[in-house]
C-alpha cells in the first residue's frame, strides 16, 4: 500500500491522522498547509521544509538595497 505524501513542495513527510486538509490537498501539519507563512517549522523534527520555503533574510535586505538606490531623488 502506498503512503500519501505531504503536498508541501519541500516536505518529505507522510500524511497521517493529524493531516491538515486545504482544498483537495493534504498536508502533514498546519505549518505546511499555510506555506510556513510565519516561519513555523514542520511538525516532524527531522524535516527542514520550512527552511527551504522561507527566503533568507539577508537576501531580502539586499534586494531592497538594490531596488531603491540612494542616488534616486525622493518623489515630491
Amino acid at each position: 500500500m502506498s503512503e500519501l505524501r505531504c503536498a508541501c513542495n519541500h516536505c518529505s513527510c507522510t500524511i497521517d491522522a493529524n493531516a491538515a486538509q486545504q482544498g483537495t490537498k493534504a498536508y502533514c501539519c498546519e505549518a505546511c498547509a499555510s506555506g510556513h507563512r510565519n516561519g513555523e517549522h514542520c511538525r516532524m523534527p527531522d524535516c527542514d521544509c520550512a527552511g527551504a520555503v522561507q527566503p533568507n533574510e539577508t537576501s531580502v535586505d539586499n534586494a531592497l538595497d538594490e531596488t531603491f538606490p540612494a542616488s534616486d531623488p525622493i518623489s515630491p
